[in-house]
């Protein structure tokens, strides 16, 4: 072999081992209907554990939009059951009762605004939810782009034998 096929090989293997240790660290997220799983090397972290990763990784971006996700998944879910009970109660109705030529006819009133208000309740609730998943999977993908940036930014720093030297953390 010649000098130039053996630093090709070394740098294709360098490289590779560069994009292996990168996705050690990255977070993937399954997405699913109502409720999105943040997982970091197969174990699935919860809001506590995101909160603390991304405060000792300083993604404060990332931390922001988990923080707006907290409040809009339970809020969107009471949205969502709140809306359900008024459908619910304007379809049930209200029982009434009229006399035409002495006879009693008794009939349900049912209110059609309150039937469209839990609708479009229940409509708004599960936009809440979605979007507070979108809101997580976007804190996840803020993290992976500081994660990868970092990686690739030098700095100048003490070693852990205290010389002086470039700093390149993978």
């Amino acid at each position: 072999m010649t000098g130039m096929n053996k630093i090709i090989i070394l740098l294709l293997l360098f490289t590779g081992s560069l994009a292996a240790q990168d996705t050690a660290d990255t977070l993937t997220v399954k997405r699913g209907i109502f409720i999105s799983g943040v997982y970091r090397k197969g174990v699935r972290l919860n809001n506590t554990m995101l909160l603390d990763l991304y405060a000792k990784n300083k993604a404060y971006d990332a931390e922001k939009q988990l923080k707006h996700s907290r409040f809009m998944l339970p809020t969107g879910a009471a949205v969502s059951v709140a809306g359900f009970a008024v459908s619910i109660h304007a379809l049930a109705g209200k029982k009434h009762s009229v006399y035409v030529d002495n006879v009693e006819y008794t009939y349900y009133k049912r209110p059609i605004m309150n039937l469209l208000g839990g609708i479009g309740m229940i409509a708004a609730g599960v936009c809440l939810m979605e979007f507070g998943n979108d809101k997580k999977i976007y804190s996840v993908d803020l993290y992976n782009k500081k994660k990868k940036y970092d990686v690739l930014t030098p700095s100048i720093g003490l070693n852990q034998q205290g010389h002086l030297g470039l700093k390149w953390s993978f």
